[in-house]
Formats: C-alpha cells, structure tokens, sequence
C-alpha cells in the first residue's frame, strides 16, 4: 500500500504552500503529492522566484508514478485560483478513498473565497464529512497528547443552546469520538471533560437552566455506557493545569469555547482532524495568514504535525 499523502493547494495565496515548499526543500517532508493545476503552480513558483524541480506525477494502470528527487504535482483542471482549491479537495479525497494515497493534509483556505463558488461550502469538515456520506464527524485540534473538540461548530452563538435539545444528536457524536480516541488514536478509557454552555454553567439557575436541562442528562447517558465525563464545568474553569493533566479530552458546546485556549496552549503549531470518515483528513490549526506572506518568522510546526499524524493514524 501507498505511503504517500495527497496534499490540498489550498488558497495558494496564503503561507500553506510557503510552508510546505520550504519544508521539501529542506527535505524533512516528502512523502506527498500536491494536488494543484500545474500551470497555476509554475505561474507561483516563477513568480515568487523559487526554484524546484517539478514532477508531472500521474496514474497508468492503477499504478501513481511518482518521483523521489522532485517536487510531485497531480495536475488537474481548473480555470482559476478559487476553482483550483475547491477542485483539489474533490480531487484529494476521490484519490484517497481509491487508496492511491493514506490520507490528506489539506493546506488552509479562506471560506469566504470558495462560498462564493459554490454558496453550500461552509468549512472543510463538513465538505468531507458530506463528502464521505456521513451524517455525523467531530472536529478534533490535537496538540501533542491533549484533544479540544467543540460539538457544534461554524454556527452563531444564538443557535448553540439550540442544537443540544437533540440529546440523541449530541450523545452520537461524543460516541463518534470516543471510537476515535480508541481506534485511531490507541487510547484506552478516554478520560473526558465538558463544558456548559454559559457563563459558570449557568451559576445553578441563576444565569440559565440550560446545563441542568440539557448537558447534564446527556453526561449521565453516557456515564451508563462507560464514557466517563466530569462535568459540566465552568468554561473559564475547565482549561487549567490539574484539568490538563488529567484529562485526556476537552470536550466544549461552541467553536471559539475550544480555539481560544487550544491556540493559546499549541501556539499554532496543533492540528485539525475531523474523525468518523472514512479516510483521513488532517489540516494545521493556522489559516491563511496573509499577513505572513514572505516572512521569514512562520512556524512549520502545524504543517508538520499534519503529516506525522497522518502517518500515525494510517498505521493505528
């Protein structure tokens, strides 16, 4: 079996694709296909002045050539920037799911640029997840052996409380997570820890009833299943150093409750997995960040862990 990965162009404008030539060039990363219009890719190259040998890598008889001294290009077809990234992903997972490659490290896009291409695409997880014919996937930041997943996710604050009256809902998507933990990620017993959804928990009534009537029934149906969760806590309670190192799982109801600390701890340099496909699909937790363009001081680290966990989850 292919130990490559296929990589995503994602927006070439951003420090993804900065990152990823750097790091080939150094040669600490080279077991990827990029997946990329060709002509789009020598225009950057040429026009940011790099200089690296390319490879036209193809497939004949089931079988992708490849090449080891130079920097391997899937050339697909595109008419522009935007249709490049949006056809890459659709591309990476159809190469992936045939088992050319082990999985795809998708490079960071900007959201607003391929909605307004296609108006239903709203974040990768759920293109993969739809993708893949799943109802339901987590989005998983790992940075080294801790795990912060939000339950709910590029949705407004107001429809939060909302999504967790369908407890069945939120009970299968911890269940989701749970059978990640242990198949890919070989941890036996997860131990877990959960958020409220407001302020204090809703301090026992006094700001929201909220944990009481939906967050707590749902630990304990869990609880009877031996997924164990100590909660609900406070959210500006739950992230501290007792919590860190006895608890493998943070587990939050919205988005920013789980970034805001995870980037804090990782620093940029921790991961985006979304779980419960059947491929795997791994990006680094930065974005775009076109004001880094050109700069020497940007972190490799996200980009980098993409590609070990990669690697480890192919091999769990």
């Amino acid at each position: 079996m292919s130990k490559l990965i296929a990589v995503s162009i994602g927006d070439i404008k951003g420090i993804g694709i900065e990152i990823l030539i750097k790091e080939w060039k150094s040669r600490r990363i080279r077991n990827f296909v990029l997946i990329t219009n060709y002509k789009l890719f020598k225009k950057y190259i040429s026009t940011k002045k790099i200089n690296i040998k390319t490879y036209k890598s193809s497939i004949k008889n089931n079988k992708l050539f490849f090449s080891k001294d130079s920097f391997n290009i899937f050339d697909i077809k595109t008419s522009n920037y935007n249709q490049n990234t949006l056809e890459s992903l659709k591309i990476s997972y159809q190469l992936v799911k045939k088992k050319y490659f082990i999985g795809i490290v998708t490079l960071p896009i900007n959201k607003k640029k391929i909605n307004k291409i296609n108006s239903t695409f709203i974040d990768q997880t759920s293109f993969f997840t739809k993708k893949d014919g799943k109802k339901l996937s987590n989005m998983i930041f790992i940075y080294k052996n801790l795990f912060f997943v939000p339950l709910t996710m590029h949705i407004m604050i107001k429809n939060v409380s909302k999504k967790f009256k369908n407890s069945l809902a939120i009970i299968n998507k911890i269940k989701n997570l749970n059978t990640s933990l242990v198949r890919d990620f070989q941890i036996n017993n997860p131990k877990y820890i959960m958020a409220g959804i407001n302020p204090h928990s809703g301090e026992k009534g006094i700001i929201s009833n909220e944990e009481k009537e939906y967050i707590t029934p749902i630990i304990k149906e869990l609880n009877k299943i031996n997924i164990h969760i100590n909660g609900p806590i406070a959210p500006d309670a739950i992230v501290n150093k007792n919590n860190l190192k006895s608890h493998n799982c943070f587990i939050f109801t919205y988005h920013d409750q789980a970034l805001i600390p995870f980037k804090i701890i990782s620093n940029y340099s921790g991961v985006n997995y979304t779980s419960g496909l059947d491929i795997i699909r791994i990006s680094p937790d930065h974005g775009t960040a076109y004001d880094l363009v050109g700069k020497k001081n940007k972190s490799s680290l996200g980009i980098i862990n993409s590609f070990k966990l990669v690697e480890k989850i192919a091999a769990n």
